[in-house]
């Protein structure tokens, strides 16, 4: 068969969320939506369920400590800004650890999405059990890593604006060490991102999964970087506008009841957990999407995971 036609062949091939060719920005961003459409109850089910189950303690936490700081007696606009505040850090961090856990959970449903199979909860949870640890300690390293960055980055300037009167030296200071981590944490995020894939899709080591994310980003840095960035900006829109009522909603009960009022503080934290709930069960999904085509694309490119895929999902062996 002719090259051209055989390509042809493959472009016109879509078994099921994305066509089996290399992909474009578009075909990225639209097969990630077509990926949620195509089996909604895991994607978005999964995603409600871990969420659920994290942003719980998470609500707990923010109750006891608005319990707590309503006991020593706080000046009522201290006691908004600190219950705010715990809210926050809750829903930051036990979103955080429930997101790593579904981008390895969903990567699975992505991947068996573009073969046109709907693996339902039971099924991805089988699937990926195994792989939920490594992906929990490849992103344990990469936070590590990140830390003794910022520390070797931040830490001069804010010695120097500690420790002397310098001050005008220790703001440039850590500024230009503010503008480093952030060049590094880029180059960092992009050469790593394809490492959740592989170590879930490949079921292969967390080291191995690192040196394959930085052999695949080769030669596409600077396309990946932007995809990324734009799905990001698409996203924080999104969960902007979603969480927005739930903010109007927390500000409005919060001026019936008074700041002082121990369940108009309940309300308004409960409405944040809840906002971060039904936020992340839509864009989560929709990053892990991203990502995991990408990471497709990037095989397809170099390796003609195509014709593989091709071949599975006609029945054959992969």
């Amino acid at each position: 068969m002719p090259a051209a036609a055989g390509q042809t062949l493959f472009q016109a091939y879509k078994p099921g969320t994305i066509r089996l060719q290399a992909l474009g920005l578009g075909d990225v961003l639209d097969g990630a939506i077509t990926s949620i459409r195509f089996n909604p109850k895991t994607m978005i089910g999964m995603s409600v369920v871990v969420l659920a189950l994290f942003l719980v303690p998470s609500a707990a936490l923010s109750a006891g400590a608005i319990g707590v700081l309503r006991g020593q007696s706080m000046a009522l606009e201290d006691l908004l800004v600190f219950a705010s505040l715990a809210g926050a850090a809750g829903v930051a961090v036990f979103g955080q650890v429930a997101t790593v856990m579904l981008t390895g959970l969903l990567i699975h449903v992505v991947g068996e999405g573009v073969l046109g199979r709907k693996p339902g909860l039971g099924d991805t949870w089988r699937a990926t059990r195994g792989r939920l640890l490594p992906l929990i300690g490849l992103n344990l390293l990469l936070g590590l890593a990140f830390l003794l960055a910022s520390v070797a980055t931040l830490g001069p300037g804010l010695l120097l604006l500690a420790r002397t009167d310098r001050t005008g030296a220790g703001v440039l200071l850590l500024l230009l060490g503010a503008a480093a981590l952030l060049v590094l944490w880029l180059f960092v995020g992009v050469k790593t991102m394809l490492a959740g894939p592989a170590l879930v899709l490949e079921r292969i080591g967390v080291a191995s999964a690192l040196r394959r994310s930085w052999s695949l980003v080769r030669g596409a840095f600077w396309r990946l970087l932007g995809i990324s960035v734009l799905s990001a900006v698409l996203v924080g829109v999104v969960s902007y506008i979603l969480q927005l009522p739930f903010s109007l909603a927390s500000s409005i009960l919060l001026g019936i009841t008074g700041t002082g009022n121990e369940s108009g503080l309940f309300g308004a934290a409960f409405a944040n957990h809840l906002s971060a709930l039904l936020a992340g069960a839509v864009t989560t999904p929709f990053m892990a999407a991203v990502v995991g085509l990408l990471y497709i694309d990037r095989r397809i490119r170099l390796e003609a995971l195509d014709l593989v895929l091709v071949r599975a999902a006609q029945g054959g062996p992969a």
